[in-house]
Parts: structure tokens; sequence; C-alpha cells
């Protein structure tokens, strides 16, 4: 991943992830290394028991990391233990960085096993799943990306006027490579949909999505809750990856990533990390509210029966 590694095609050289995570937590986490192994990825696993480390700084050192996994205390928040979705290294590279908080080892284990059967199921088809808040702002937005989404892409169109809350749980479960929300968020959820919080999935048996982003304000800010909508997901194994603001947002800097996300699209992105380096604006202020939860190597590829479900959706149309 990185910048110098590009879009890759054909054989690619092994890469490389540096894995933090307390001692009680590496074994938990084997599920993932043994599918990051055998995605030709290498992990570099260092205790972190004392704390979490400075992540800008240790990769500032390097020049030769593809992604970094940061697994640390649930204390500690998105905010607090990432400054953006990439740093740099000593090269000057962009090297994505992601958080998990170790709630419990049974959460880390439920994440390992999620991250891990999205890696090795067989899915090859790009599709994207949109859902957004019934607002006539919000809905254009979404109008936009399924006029500049690549014509070799599925997308599903699941905003606020299709879908009711059940209707969304049953259709992020169905395992669409890659979701994403447009609308108003809070540290808790969603708005759109009257509201959808991390309590929605605690019967969760669907499959997983490889990356769901919410591109909106607060979905990974801490405020007023002990844990927030953008790490719950991947605890409670309903995506390897997401992606969510720890602060308040701008409209159109939400946009500008929207748009942003189809050209990486267009450009044969097939992980979350690169989706993220891609669609990146160019605009800082755009970037450094935004933070990486989960697996930053989360193929973002559909299976058949994934597109199966997904087109069986019902839907208010």
């Amino acid at each position: 991943m990185g910048d110098a590694m590009g879009v890759r095609s054909g054989s690619a050289p092994r890469r490389r992830v540096l894995l933090l995570a307390p001692a009680a937590c590496r074994a938990a986490l084997l599920p993932l290394v043994d599918a990051w192994a055998a995605a030709a990825i290498d992990a570099g696993c260092e205790a972190c028991d004392d704390g979490v480390p400075d992540v800008a700084a240790r990769v500032a050192g390097q020049d030769a990391l593809d992604a970094v996994l940061v697994v640390g205390p649930a204390r500690r928040a998105p905010a607090t233990v990432l400054p953006a979705p990439f740093v740099f290294d000593a090269t000057g590279r962009r090297v994505p960085v992601a958080w998990l908080p170790a709630t419990r080892i049974a959460d880390v284990q439920r994440f390992a096993l999620t991250a891990a059967r999205v890696h090795r199921r067989a899915g090859a088809l790009p599709a994207l799943a949109v859902f957004g808040q019934w607002h006539p702002q919000y809905l254009r937005v979404a109008d936009r990306i399924d006029a500049l989404l690549p014509s070799r892409w599925r997308g599903f169109r699941w905003t606020g006027e299709r879908l009711t809350r059940e209707g969304v749980v049953q259709a992020i479960g169905s395992g669409v490579g890659l979701g994403l929300y447009v609308g108003h968020g809070r540290p808790k959820g969603w708005v759109g949909y009257h509201g959808v919080r991390g309590h929605h999935f605690d019967d969760f048996g669907g499959e997983p999505m490889g990356a769901l982003l919410s591109l909106c304000c607060r979905t990974a800010s801490r405020r007023a809750t002990s844990l927030s909508w953008a790490e719950a997901l991947p605890l409670r194994g309903v995506a390897a990856a997401s992606f969510g603001a720890v602060s308040d947002t701008l409209h159109t800097d939400n946009t500008r990533w929207a748009v942003g996300l189809c050209d990486a699209l267009a450009a044969g992105v097939r992980e979350i990390g690169e989706l993220i380096l891609l669609a990146a604006p160019a605009h800082g202020a755009a970037v450094m509210p935004y933070r990486l939860v989960g697996d930053p190597f989360a193929p973002l590829t559909t299976t058949p029966q994934a597109l199966r479900l997904a087109a069986a959706q019902p839907t208010y149309e």
C-alpha cells in the first residue's frame, strides 16, 4: 500500500504491516495475522503493554511499511491515538494507520475472525452500497455518487427514502464489499433512518461488509459514549473496517471525499487503505478529522452470493 505502491496488479511483492498490540491480545489477533500472511502481507508484531506509542514518530523512522494497526486500551479514543487516517514514513510516503480498542478479548477475536473471513471469501466483484439520510442535501450527494460510480461497479441505492432502520441492518448483512453513508452523524451512530446505533447489531448474524464509511460528523468521537459507532462496527463483526470522523465536518468536505472515493474506485483500488489514500481531498482540513478503524487491508470486493442478497433486498421505490 502507501503512495509508492499505487494500485497493484499482477504478482505484487510481499507487503509489511506493523501490528502494535498488548501481549494479551496477540492470540486473539492470530486469525487476522494468518489471513494477512495468506495475502502476502507480513506482520511485524510488537507489544505495547505500557501504553500506545506515538505512531507518527514510529512510522517516520521507517521506510518499508505499507500499513499500521494499533490495538490499545479501550479508555483511549481514536482522536487521541492517531493524528489522521495516515501518517508519513521516512521517505515522505503516506502510510494508512488504523485503530482498534481492546474492549474485551472476545471482541478483539470477533474482529479478527471477521476480518479474516472477509480476506478469505471468494469475492472478486466490485459493488458499492450507498446509505444516506432522507434529506435533499444528502440525496443530492447520493445522486452524484450514482452518476460518478464506474460502470463496472454495481451500485445499490439504500438511502432513507427506500429503507427502514430494520432494512438497513438486513442490507448491511448482505456482505457487500463497500458501504458509504452520507448524512448527519453522532458518536453513537447515524441520524438517518430514525437513528442507527451499535445495539441494533447485537444479534447480527449477517455477512460482514469489507468496509463501511460514514462521511459525516463525529461517528468516531467518544463524546458522551464509551465506544463510538466507527469502533463498534468492527468489534461487533459488522465490517472488517470502518471510517468516521472524530469531530464536526463540513458538508463540502464530505462531498469532496465522496467524489474522491468514486475516482479511486475508477482507478481500481481493492482495499480500504488504498481507497483512503487515493480518495483523500488535497485540503488537509477535510482529512484530519477522519480515522480508520479495523483492518487497513480490508478487501472491498463482493461475492456473487452477496450480490444476490443485495439485489433481493426489499426497498420502497
